[in-house]
Order: C-alpha cells, then structure tokens, then sequence
C-alpha cells in the first residue's frame, strides 16, 4: 500500500487529458450545423397481403405438422379390423400386447402363478 501511495505521489491522479471550457454548452449547436438537411421518406402502408403474410405462413405451418403427424405417427397408432368372410376381428401386434402384459405383471405375479401352478 505504501508503494502506491508513493507512486500515486510521483505521477499524481491528474490523466492528462482536459476538455476546452464551454464545449458542451456549443456542442448541440455546432452538431446540428455540421449535419446536412434531409428529408423524411413518405411511410409506406402495407398491402393486405404483407399483413397477413405471417399469420397464413404461421396456419401452414401447423397445418404442415398436422399432416406429418397423421401421415408418420397415426398408420402405427391406428390398427383397423380385418373383415374376413363377413366377421371381424381385431388385429392386435404381437409387441404391443406382450409389453402390455410385461408392463402390467411384476415378478411377484409370476412366481406366485408358477407356485399355484406347480402344487
């Protein structure tokens, strides 16, 4: 601490660099002086479509993933049932119904069948 005390002694706090008396107060006037005139450009109203542009862009959109849901995800949710010979029945996958099964039984389940199963 005493080493910048001593420092601060020898250089002084002043940076060197001074504004000239009365620059702000003719700063605004020699501003607008120094810049050119020019005119406002007339505002440009926008058509009805350049309106709505967005919204109908924004409509397709979810218009767009709609399809893409029914067209990749609803063929594997959606399973019809086979008419065969004036009867229907149900098509139900193999996979589906075993992870159903799976999902549903936990293991006490099992060995508690097999040990009835076994007596």
């Amino acid at each position: 601490m005493k080493r910048e005390d001593d420092i601060l002694k020898k250089i002084g706090r002043d940076s060197g660099y001074k504004v000239p008396d009365g620059y702000f107060e003719e700063f605004v006037s020699r501003m607008t002086a120094e810049l050119p005139e020019r005119e406002l450009p007339e505002p440009v109203h926008p058509t009805i479509w350049q309106r709505f542009k967005p919204y109908i862009y924004m409509a397709a959109m979810f218009a767009g993933i709609w399809l893409m849901v029914k067209v990749f995800v609803a063929p594997k949710a959606e399973k019809a049932e086979v008419v065969a010979e004036n009867t229907s029945v149900e098509v139900v996958e193999d996979d589906a119904f075993d992870d159903y099964m799976m999902a549903s039984i936990d293991e006490y389940t099992i060995f508690e069948t097999l040990f009835a199963d076994s007596e």
